[in-house]
C-alpha cells in the first residue's frame, strides 16, 4: 500500500500527541500523587471511588453518634451509682431509726438529711448534657425532675409517654443510649420510697420508717438492673466503634489503591512516557523532514 508524505505526517504527529497526552498524565500523577484526576480517565475506578468515599462518610457518622451514645450511656451510669448510694444512705438512716436508741428528735434530724438526699437525687435527674437535659427524652430542654412530693409520680414532671432519643450507631442499627426520668426514678419506686421515709420520719411513724426499708431495697435493685442495661450498652458500643474503626481503615485501603498512585511508580511512569515522548520527536523530525529530492534518491 501506497503511503503518502501527509499520511506520514499526520501518523507523526498523532504519535506524538498521544505520547504527550501520556507524559502529561504521568506528570499529573507525579505532582499530585492520584492515579486520575478527572472522571473520565477512568469511569470504573471513579465510580468505586465514590462508592467508597459514600461508605466513609457514612462511616464518620456513624462514629460521631457512638461517640454520643457512649458519652451518655456513661454520664447515666455514673448518676445512677450516684443513685444507688443515695438509696443505700437512706436505707442506713432507716434501720438506725428504727432501733430503741432512737427518738423524736434523732429521726428529725435524720429527716433533714433524707430530704437533703431526695433534693440530691432530684438534682441528679436534671443532669445536663450538651445543651438539654439527660433525662428529658424527647423534652430535653425542660427540667425532668422538679421538688413535687405529692405529685403523682412524685418529683418527675415530666411526662411519662416519651420517646427516647435514638442513634444510629451502625446501618440500620438505631440504640437509644439511656433510660429517661421516669424509668429511673419514678417506675424504680425510689423517689417514693424515700418520700415516704421523709414523712415517716417527721411524723416519728416506727412502722412507716421500718416499711421504707424494704421499698428502698426494691428501688436498690430496680437501679442495680438499669445499671446492668447501660454497661452493656456501653459496652457494645465500644464492640462496635472498634468494629467500625476496622471497617473504616479496610474502605480507605480499598480506595486509596482505586485512586492513589506510589511515587516511586509514578516516577518511573514518568521517566518512561519522558523517554517515549522524547523517542517519537526524534523519529517524526527525521519524517517531517523528508522532501521530494529524499525520494528520488
Amino acid at each position: 500500500m501506497r503511503v503518502t508524505t501527509s499520511q506520514a505526517q499526520r501518523s507523526q504527529l498523532d504519535y506524538i500527541q498521544g505520547n504527550l497526552q501520556r507524559l502529561v498524565k504521568a506528570q499529573d500523577q507525579a505532582a499530585t500523587g492520584k492515579r486520575f484526576s478527572r472522571g473520565s480517565e477512568d469511569p470504573a475506578a471513579t465510580a468505586d471511588v465514590l462508592r467508597a468515599d459514600g461508605t466513609l462518610a457514612s462511616y464518620t457518622q456513624f462514629a460521631r453518634n457512638g461517640d454520643l451514645a457512649i458519652a451518655r450511656a456513661s454520664e447515666e451510669d455514673r448518676v445512677l451509682n450516684n443513685v444507688q448510694l443515695i438509696t443505700e444512705r437512706a436505707r442506713e438512716l432507716a434501720s438506725q431509726q428504727t432501733g430503741s436508741n432512737s427518738d423524736v428528735a434523732t429521726r428529725l434530724i435524720a429527716k433533714a438529711e433524707v430530704d437533703q438526699l431526695i433534693e440530691a437525687a432530684i438534682g441528679l435527674g436534671n443532669t445536663r448534657f450538651n445543651t438539654g437535659y439527660l433525662f428529658g427524652a424527647s423534652r430535653e430542654a425542660e427540667e425532668p425532675m422538679a421538688n413535687t412530693p405529692n405529685a403523682i409520680p412524685p418529683y418527675v414532671t415530666n411526662p411519662a409517654a416519651l420517646t427516647n432519643p435514638k442513634f444510629e450507631v451502625a446501618a440500620g442499627q438505631l440504640s437509644t443510649p439511656n433510660h429517661n426520668a421516669h424509668e429511673i426514678f419514678s417506675n424504680s419506686g425510689v423517689m417514693v420510697a424515700l418520700r415516704d421515709l421523709s414523712n415517716a420520719l417527721g411524723s416519728n411513724n416506727t412502722a412507716g420508717i421500718a416499711g421504707a426499708i424494704p421499698a428502698l431495697d426494691v428501688a436498690s435493685d430496680d437501679i442495680g438492673r438499669l445499671l446492668g442495661e447501660t454497661g452493656a450498652k456501653v459496652n457494645s458500643y465500644e464492640t462496635i466503634r472498634t468494629q467500625m474503626a476496622d471497617a473504616r481503615l479496610d474502605t480507605r485501603i480499598r480506595r486509596s489503591l482505586l485512586y492513589d498512585i506510589d511515587l516511586s511508580e509514578a516516577a518511573a511512569n514518568f521517566a518512561q512516557a519522558q523517554t517515549a515522548y522524547q523517542a517519537a520527536l526524534s523519529a517524526a523530525s527525521k519524517v517531517l523532514n523528508l522532501n521530494v529530492l529524499d525520494y528520488l534518491r
